[in-house]
């Protein structure tokens, strides 16, 4: 995880590109010195860190980046979270996310005593379980995800104010 700014450090505002319909709670943290994109009907809650001190971060549409979530690209090719990806309360992400994932903390669709090697790159809907099995959840649920989603992104958008302009240089 990246070092902490110290209080009397001025914090580094980045470039950034925001669609018109991102919310973005005005508590939340966007730093760094390389881009930050955000792409349409995308949530970004309150306490919410995105640091791009050491590389560009790309959030597609309609994602939802939930309370205390840390992302953090862990080089100068950055990170992109995918389209329609939810990424829960106090998880931390430093590398890409395909679209349509849920990221949370203690269960990401990996299976007790799962590992993921460094830099492997898991096809989107994948399980893992036991002994490194894997299978692609073919449960045909990504119509009734996508809507429930929106659905849910269009109530934060009442709930969470929003000042979009404060995060643009």
């Amino acid at each position: 995880m990246p070092p902490k700014s110290r209080p009397s450090e001025a914090v580094a505002k980045p470039p950034t590109t925001l669609a018109s319909s991102v919310v973005i709670a005005e508590t939340a943290s966007l730093t760094g010195t390389f881009p930050i994109k955000i792409g349409a009907n995308t949530v970004i809650h309150p306490r919410a860190k995105l640091a791009s001190a050491h590389g560009p971060i790309t959030i597609g549409e309609h994602c939802i980046i939930c309370e205390r979530t840390h992302i953090y690209p862990p080089d100068a090719e950055g990170l992109v979270i995918g389209d329609g990806t939810v990424v829960e309360v106090n998880a931390v992400v430093e590398g890409s996310v395909g679209a349509g994932s849920v990221v949370e903390v203690g269960n990401c669709k990996l299976g007790p005593l799962t590992k993921v090697l460094e830099g492997e790159v898991i096809e989107d809907n994948t399980v893992i379980f036991g002994s490194g099995q894997r299978r692609i959840d073919a449960s045909g649920t990504a119509d009734a995800r996508r809507r429930l989603l929106e659905r849910h992104i269009e109530s934060l958008r009442v709930l969470i104010p929003s000042n979009p302009s404060k995060f643009i240089n």
